[in-house]
């Protein structure tokens, strides 16, 4: 078995069970941890002039992280039918993680702000949420790996859940109110956090005003500084004044603002679905973007993306989903 094929999803399908490695990666990280430790360990013998029995502690150390490496990149996910659940074990042998078959929602992909995409696990009251990683990240929307995955597991684990369904889970309760939407008569409109726009607008215009009285041998950055302050305050003021709304007369949705370029216009008609994008900064979550995508007329090849909000927590998203949903099904 290549490198390669090591660092891609893994799995083994039986009648009543279903298992999978979604952490090869770390196959190569141990090499490449393990090339890197052997070089630290010969310097440091070499320039403490020591020997390797007196620098044991530093060499089970990395040891240590070396098998922590390799361990982790057997931890798999484990779907079994006949006992209900789904486990995941941490190193291939500690359950961190039991949910019965009977909470989860199903495999989706993730798609990340940096362009990358993965498969995870979500449960049926979380299904906006962080979700359980089910496969290495790809790239590519053509990539063998990941179409075999889908191709040849997700329908088993899908048919798996399928047997335990309730008819209870998927009855929608009618919304009586919106908590992401103002209605006047039949627009329905987003809400958004006007007020803090305009205030960080206006720092960034003062922040801009300020500038030109700094003396400075440097004018063309003086200037272009200034311009960029000021740019970014007419952003702000700019989204502070946009409105999304939803017209369930004329089945239009229309996005207006003082950037007139930036205006859009689609029909429900033309709606091809939704998108959600876990975005994080060095690795830390910062919030969900949800994204419409639609049709676009005579090109059946391509579909215009249409951002319209971004919330943080999974019930947020959840509901602002459902809110949606109901507005244009209404």
């Amino acid at each position: 078995m290549s490198l390669k094929s090591l660092s891609k999803t893994r799995w083994s399908l039986e009648p009543q069970r279903v298992v999978i490695y979604p952490y090869g990666v770390f196959y190569l990280f141990t090499i490449v941890f393990a090339l890197f430790a052997t070089g630290l360990l010969l310097l440091y013998v070499t320039y403490q002039n020591t020997t390797f029995t007196e620098s044991l502690p530093f060499v089970l150390f990395l040891l240590l992280i070396v098998a922590m490496f390799w361990g982790h990149a057997s931890t798999f996910v484990e779907f079994d039918h006949n006992k209900g659940h789904m486990r995941k074990m941490l190193l291939g042998f500690i359950p961190t993680t039991t949910t019965p078959l009977s909470k989860l929602q199903g495999i989706n992909a993730v798609s990340n702000l940096a362009g990358s995409y993965n498969y995870r696990l979500f449960r049926k009251d979380s299904r906006y949420g962080k979700g359980l990683v089910v496969s290495c990240g790809y790239t590519k929307s053509n990539d063998p790996n990941a179409l075999a995955f889908v191709e040849e597991v997700v329908p088993v684990i899908h048919q798996f859940l399928d047997q335990y369904d309730t008819p209870a889970d998927y009855v929608k309760v009618p919304l009586t109110s919106y908590q992401f939407f103002t209605k006047e008569g039949p627009v329905f409109t987003i809400k958004n956090a006007k007020t803090g726009a305009i205030i960080i607008g206006l720092i960034f215009i003062a922040i801009g005003i300020s500038l030109l009285g700094l003396e400075t041998n440097g004018l063309l950055a003086k200037v272009v500084i200034i311009a960029i302050m000021l740019g970014l305050g007419f952003i702000f003021f700019n989204a502070a004044y946009t409105q999304t709304t939803f017209n369930t007369d004329t089945q239009l949705i229309e996005r207006t603002g003082w950037i007139k370029a930036l205006n859009k216009k689609y029909h429900f008609g033309t709606f091809a679905g939704l998108q959600t994008v876990r975005q994080s900064i060095n690795f830390v979550y910062t919030g969900t973007s949800i994204n419409m995508h639609f049709h676009v007329p005579g090109k059946a090849d391509r579909q215009d993306v249409f951002a319209v909000a971004s919330l943080r927590k999974s019930a947020q998203v959840e509901r602002f989903v459902d809110e949606l949903y109901q507005i244009m099904e209404g």
